[in-house]
């Protein structure tokens, strides 16, 4: 069986962590991946770019990730990716028996300005897609 967590560093992305090692446990493929956004910065006219806060910032959300899982007996791969996290994974689910999101309690505007991970995965996903609160 293999996992996918969509990984933030987040409260709701440790829980959905937590929640893959109950379900996996020991003997199960868990995936990890954290996506840094392209962000459009002032006075930026062509494109979009990579703050490379926000690179680091999810290189160290999957370490953290890492620690946690090996600290239970569950080694795990890490994909460290670019671009609007619903799509990376739903992109790193494609084989996958079961991703895993947290939920972060956004309200409809929020969800409407900001966009929905969950709401991306659940609705593109090619795997079964549990959304944890």
């Amino acid at each position: 069986m293999k996992i996918v967590v969509g990984y933030d560093g987040s409260e709701a992305a440790k829980r959905a962590l937590e929640r893959a090692t109950t379900i996996a446990g020991q003997s199960k493929r868990i995936v990890v991946v954290a996506a840094a956004e392209s962000r459009a910065g002032a006075g930026i006219t062509e494109g979009a770019h990579l703050d490379p806060s926000e690179v680091e910032r999810r290189r160290r959300d999957l370490e953290d990730a890492k620690a946690y899982l090996s600290g239970r007996g569950i080694e795990a791969e890490t994909i460290e990716a670019q671009g609007d996290p619903g799509d990376v994974v739903v992109e790193t689910a494609q084989d996958a028996d079961l991703a895993i999101v947290g939920s972060r309690g956004l309200n409809p505007l929020q969800r409407l300005l900001m966009g929905s991970v969950s709401s991306k995965v659940v609705h593109r996903a090619a795997c079964d897609v549990l959304v944890v609160r």
